[in-house]
C-alpha cells in the first residue's frame, strides 16, 4: 500500500472544514477508512459518511445498514447516478457550514463513487471511470454554496485479500492472476442474498459455484478451443459486470 495515497488524505483533510467519507452501500464496513476517520475527528472537522451505490442494495439492508452506522457518524444513503439522497445530503452540508466553512472534502476506496458525487453535488461534469485508482490528485471544484475538494482512492496499509479488493471495486478484475476465486465468491453471495440475479443472469442458482461459471461461459459463448468454458475470462467479465452495477446484491 502507498505511503502516499494517505498524505493526499491528510491533505484533504486538513483543508477541509467538512469531509465526506463515501462507502460503497453493499460493504459498508469494508470500505469504511476508521484510521481516516479518527484522523478527521483529531483535527476537529466535520464527518458525514455517505453510503452511495445505495441502489444496488435492497431497502432492508439499507435500512438495517444505517441504524449500524448512524450510531457513530451522521450519515446518508445516496445513489450518484440515479440522483437519490443528493437533496439530503445538500441539507445536511448547508446546516454544517453554518458553524464551519464551506470547503467540503471527498474521501474514500477507489470506485466507490467520489467523482460521480462531485458531478451531483456540482452540476458540472469531471471525468469518471470504474478503473480503480482513476483519479490522480487533488481536484478543487467550485458548487455554488461550497467548494469540493477530490482524493484519489484511500487504500488502508493493512494487507486485504486481493479477492476482497475486487468486490469492494479497489482492484481491477483483469489484474488477478485467479479470477475464479473471486467469482466464486461473489456467486455464493449472490446466492445467499440476492438469488434472482443469478436467473436474470440465465443460469440455475442450485449449482455450485463452479458449475454455474460453466454454464455462464456455455451462456455468452465464452468458448475456448474444443468447446471448453473459458472460465477465467467469464469470471473476469462478471466481476467487471459486478463494479459497474450491473449486478445488484
Amino acid at each position: 500500500m502507498k505511503k502516499g495515497f494517505f498524505d493526499r488524505a491528510y491533505y484533504v483533510i486538513n483543508n477541509s472544514d467538512i469531509v465526506l467519507e463515501v462507502i460503497d452501500a453493499r460493504f459498508p464496513e469494508k470500505t469504511r477508512n476508521k484510521m481516516v476517520e479518527r484522523q478527521i475527528k483529531v483535527k476537529g472537522k466535520e464527518l458525514i459518511i455517505v453510503l452511495n451505490k445505495s441502489d444496488l442494495v435492497s431497502g432492508r439492508t439499507a435500512k438495517e445498514t444505517k441504524k449500524e452506522i448512524i450510531q457513530e457518524s451522521p450519515c446518508v444513503f445516496i445513489s450518484s447516478t440515479q440522483k437519490t439522497g443528493m437533496n439530503k445530503l445538500r441539507k445536511m452540508l448547508l446546516i454544517k457550514m453554518k458553524k464551519t466553512g464551506n470547503i467540503v472534502g471527498v474521501i474514500g476506496y477507489p470506485n466507490t463513487g467520489k467523482s460521480a458525487l462531485i458531478n451531483a453535488l456540482s452540476g458540472k461534469k469531471i471525468r469518471t471511470s470504474i478503473t480503480a485508482g482513476f483519479t490522480r490528485g487533488q481536484q478543487i471544484i467550485n458548487a455554488g454554496k461550497f467548494k469540493l475538494i477530490d482524493s484519489p482512492g484511500i487504500i488502508p496499509y493493512e494487507k486485504r485479500d486481493e479477492n476482497e479488493l475486487v468486490l469492494i471495486g479497489a482492484k481491477n478484475p483483469s489484474k488477478l492472476n485467479y479470477p475464479e476465486e473471486a467469482a466464486t465468491t461473489l456467486i455464493e453471495l449472490l446466492k445467499e442474498k440476492n438469488p434472482q440475479e443469478l436467473i436474470k443472469l440465465g443460469i440455475k442458482e442450485k449449482n455450485d459455484p463452479e458449475k454455474i461459471l460453466e454454464e455462464l461461459a456455455m451462456h455468452r459463448n465464452r468458448l475456448m478451443k474444443g468447446g471448453i468454458p473459458d472460465i477465467n475470462a467469464v469470471a473476469k467479465q462478471l466481476l467487471l459486470d459486478w463494479q459497474k452495477g450491473k449486478i445488484k446484491i
